[in-house]
């Protein structure tokens, strides 16, 4: 049986907190449950792109700084 590997949001647990979102909370707008939040948190599992559009959306921040990536620009 062949896993898929992910890695976790990295931006997102203190961008969350940052906006007062509870896990909760931030599942709800997201319109998923609690413990999908806490998953894509610890890369546990993946997340569809859609999601990720909403993420940064909510949380007003780029996808870039959620993944952990540096840009070069």
């Amino acid at each position: 049986m062949c896993k898929m590997m992910t890695t976790g949001l990295i931006g997102l647990a203190p961008r969350r907190k940052r906006a007062c979102f509870t896990q909760q909370a931030f599942a709800d707008a997201l319109g998923v449950n609690e413990r999908t939040v806490k998953n894509w948190q610890h890369g546990r599992t993946a997340m569809p792109l859609s999601k990720l559009v909403k993420i940064c959306s909510i949380l007003g921040c780029r996808a870039d700084y959620l993944l952990g990536l540096e840009v070069s620009v």
